[in-house]
């Protein structure tokens, strides 16, 4: 992996915040719903801004407006950037999107043979079927976040040492992930993920009475009602301002507890890798793989 300085990390924040200030101007534009979400919405709340040992920038759209967003982007949004998923790009790893500046490099893993730029990420906000109880929500969540990751687990590619290598330090976790990867690859990743998503996108999310993303490792706690993402008001983030759903306060709590309170001081850590990183223009996987050589 490559070592990020302050002064890199300072730069690639100050890009994918330029990628936030265009996409939110494109929502604008297009009238798309959108709201920040996770530690985008804390940030913007605690910090004024994404927060300050963070890296990335989260926004989750209606089903409906990221379906519109994905239709729009090809013709109308500016060449500077891009918008990249499993849908338009060979090996993209995850079933949500990316807008990236489109004249930057990342490869977040080497494992992940695919290239993106300086990027927001993209998530959309899915209705769940009419369960009558909690806890069938909360099952139906955990059952489609686990196909999920199956579905996305064959996008990465494992070579026997890690095998050996997971066995030997009884990582048990890591050896599952292996195999599973392994195994799935019999299929091919965007049937697995284009199978998940038709399931997922057949509740009407208008009609919902709950709602869930399921590009998080928070659980089923994300399930929310529809209504807390009824309407939404603008709160300073940097040098712009973002969008936050209306019940974005009760969300955070239910999700996090006292968001408002920071982390102990050694949990303040950067949580995301980069294998390649090019601040100033985009490169193919096999030529950025050339540049570290």
């Amino acid at each position: 992996m490559a070592t990020i300085n302050k002064k890199t990390l300072d730069q690639y924040k100050r890009k994918i915040i330029e990628v936030a200030k265009a996409f939110d101007s494109f929502c604008n534009e297009y009238d798309l719903r959108y709201f920040g979400i996770g530690g985008t919405a804390i940030g913007a709340l605690r910090h004024g801004g994404i927060i300050p040992w963070d890296d990335d920038i989260d926004v989750i759209m209606p089903r409906p407006d990221y379906e519109r967003f994905l239709e729009l982007v090809p013709q109308y949004l500016s060449k500077d950037y891009d918008v990249l998923n499993y849908r338009n790009t060979p090996g993209f790893p995850t079933s949500f999107s990316k807008m990236c500046d489109a004249n930057t490099t990342l490869i977040g893993d080497g494992r992940l043979r695919c290239v993106v730029g300086a990027f927001v990420d993209i998530f959309p906000l899915d209705g769940l079927p009419d369960f009558s109880s909690e806890e069938e929500r909360a099952e139906y969540f955990k059952r489609s976040f686990k196909q999920r990751q199956i579905a996305e687990a064959v996008s990465e590619h494992y070579y026997f040492s890690d095998l050996t290598h997971s066995i030997y330090h009884l990582d048990f976790k890591r050896i599952k992930h292996v195999l599973l990867s392994h195994y799935h690859h019999l299929w091919h990743h965007n049937d697995l993920l284009n199978k998940w998503e038709r399931v997922i996108m057949k509740p009407d999310y208008e009609k919902a009475r709950y709602v869930a993303y399921f590009g998080t490792f928070r659980g089923p706690k994300v399930i929310s009602p529809k209504e807390w993402f009824d309407d939404y008001y603008y709160v300073d983030f940097e040098d712009f301002a973002i969008r936050l759903p209306i019940g974005i306060d009760q969300y955070l709590t239910q999700v996090y507890g006292d968001y408002m309170t920071p982390p102990p001081e050694d949990k303040r850590v950067l949580l995301h890798s980069y294998y390649y990183l090019n601040l100033e223009k985009r490169l193919s996987y096999e030529e950025a793989i050339k540049d570290l050589n």
